[in-house]
């Protein structure tokens, strides 16, 4: 038994929806489902009965229920405690993406938390978190800064632009568009899509680029199986960041960049506290910013994404490909749509690219926080 099943327990049964409860702790529908099999098989009693539409608790569920929730929030202050701990003698950084959970994301963290990690010489973590969740979490001090695709303005904290990148398209892997290298508004009329409205600022952004374009816009799609449905069924494409290295986001689909006469730039941003920064924010905003003014290197987004989807480093910490990191052997790889703030060339790289291990969905552990020894 752990945590993390006892979380995913307690939401699923607040939510009486394994799909609600993904939702609620950003992680996949398949890693909410696997984390309940192995608790239920480790009880050897079921917690819920499945039902057409949702879940009910059994009669050991709601018992369960009854020890679990205090034990939660009783685990929730000591992380509350523990990340707002200052320890003198050591900095730590925790970081968080604010985008949708997709297959390969643990391994993606682990990497971008390394070579920050080895930047800084600090201890780093790397999460997954919704906007709220991330603006809260730096209220708390759970984390010192996060990063969103979109603009993102609260009377808490600095959005400062690191980088842009251009928006895609999501859609079945059979479907009519799926040969295209990338596609044009012309070429989506004909189908439904859909503006994720969960994932926020991006879905502002996009709504705002492409409200009067004629496209047959979408907002609502609660579950996996409604957005399964949207995408197959209906053949509808569904907006995202135009980053290919993110490789399949969702089971069965494809991701296609939006034409360049179509496209619009969205920037990358580095939110943090306006006031009361920890020193490991300052640290990294310092690095942050000397990599946007480096010749040859300047482009922070670009390493980073380098990196998710670098392989593994060897043993003495090189990032094959990442210029900058120790024994970097090659360029970064060649890649799509994101690029550095007030570059004039060729797009540099950036995404997520999944492990195999996860390609065919993960469990609860996968899409947790990962926490890397800088």
């Amino acid at each position: 038994m752990n945590i993390n099943q006892i979380k995913y327990f307690v939401s699923v049964f607040d939510h009486g929806s394994l799909s609600a409860a993904a939702k609620e702790q950003c992680v996949t529908v398949q890693a909410v489902s696997k984390a309940l099999a192995d608790l239920e098989r480790e009880l050897q009693s079921d917690l819920f009965v499945r039902q057409s539409r949702g879940v009910s608790p059994t009669l050991f569920g709601k018992r369960f229920y009854a020890k679990a929730a205090p034990v939660l929030r009783m685990f929730s202050e000591l992380e509350r405690f523990a990340h707002t701990y200052q320890a003198s003698s050591a900095l730590a950084l925790n970081v968080a993406l604010c985008v949708p959970a997709f297959h390969g994301s643990e391994r993606a963290r682990s990497s971008i938390a390394a070579f920050i990690g080895r930047n800084l010489g600090v201890s780093t973590t790397v999460a997954i978190e919704t906007l709220a969740r991330g603006t809260d979490g730096l209220r708390t001090g759970e984390y010192d800064a996060f990063f969103t695709v979109g603009a993102y303005e609260h009377p808490d904290v600095e959005c400062a632009s690191v980088g842009t990148v251009s928006p895609g398209a999501i859609m079945a892997a059979d479907h009519p568009l799926a040969h295209c290298r990338c596609v044009s508004l012309d070429d989506m009329m004909p189908y439904p899509v859909l503006v994720p409205r969960a994932f926020q600022p991006f879905s502002e952004a996009v709504e705002k680029a492409y409200c009067q374009s004629g496209l047959d816009l979408r907002f609502e799609c609660e579950t996996n199986e409604e957005f399964d449905a949207f995408l197959s069924q209906e053949q509808g494409l569904a907006f995202a960041a135009g980053i290919s290295a993110l490789g399949e986001m969702h089971p069965h689909t494809v991701l296609r960049l939006i034409s360049p006469k179509d496209a619009v730039a969205l920037p990358i941003c580095l939110v943090s506290p306006k006031v009361g920064k920890s020193n490991a924010c300052c640290v990294f905003e310092r690095w942050m910013a000397r990599e946007l003014v480096v010749m040859g290197g300047g482009n922070p987004i670009g390493r980073l994404a380098a990196v998710a989807v670098a392989p593994a480093p060897a043993a003495g910490g090189a990032v094959a490909g990442v210029p900058g990191s120790a024994n970097s052997t090659s360029s970064a790889h060649p890649a799509d749509s994101v690029r550095p703030v007030g570059s004039a060339g060729p797009a540099h790289p950036a995404g997520f690219a999944p492990s195999p291990a996860e390609s065919g969905g993960g469990g609860g552990v996968a899409e947790t926080e990962t926490v890397i020894e800088g």
